[in-house]
């Protein structure tokens, strides 16, 4: 996503956290969605809102698309977090 805040993190993959969101972020986002929209005008606010909601849920769907951590043999298997967030994305 053009615009975003993106740290590159330690195996390669990268996270952005709310802290690091800025209102320049959000409005690149924001006018990305009025291109997309073939530039219709009145939706400014829509726009801006729809644009922060994707920006702040960036990291909760990254971390939906890990997998989760291997348990060995012979460990209580307890839930990881990304267990618990793809349960409640889906």
């Amino acid at each position: 996503m053009a615009g975003c805040d993106v740290q590159q993190k330690k195996g390669g993959t990268t996270g952005m956290t709310q802290q690091n969101l800025t209102p320049e972020q959000i409005a690149a986002r924001a006018y990305q969605l009025y291109l997309e929209r073939g530039r219709t005008d009145g939706h400014d606010f829509d726009d801006w809102l729809q644009a922060e909601y994707e920006l702040r849920q960036l990291p909760v769907r990254k971390l939906a698309e890990l997998e989760p951590p291997a348990v060995p043999r012979g460990k209580p298997h307890s839930r990881s977090i990304i267990d618990l967030v793809r349960t409640a994305m889906y």
